[in-house]
C-alpha cells in the first residue's frame, strides 16, 4: 500500500495486488466465487453473514480487471 502525505492526514492508497487479495481473502472466508457471491447479491439470498459482509467489502470490485 502507498501512502501519501497530505496536509494533516495521511491517506492510504491500495495497489492492484492489495486489492487482488482482499479479494481472494473475502471469498475465501465466504467460501463462495466471486460468482456466486454476485448472484446471492442479485437475488438478495446469501448463504452466510460472511457473504453478505464479502460483498459489501469487495462488491464493486466485481468484473473489473486488476
Amino acid at each position: 500500500m502507498t501512502t501519501v502525505a497530505e496536509p494533516g492526514a495521511d491517506v492510504m492508497v491500495a495497489t492492484r495486488e492489495d486489492l487482488k487479495h482482499a479479494i481472494e481473502n473475502a471469498l475465501r472466508r465466504a467460501g463462495c466465487t466471486f460468482d456466486e457471491l454476485a448472484e446471492q447479491a442479485r437475488t438478495g439470498c446469501y448463504s452466510s453473514t460472511r457473504a453478505r459482509l464479502a460483498w459489501m467489502a469487495i462488491g464493486d470490485l466485481y468484473g473489473v480487471q486488476l
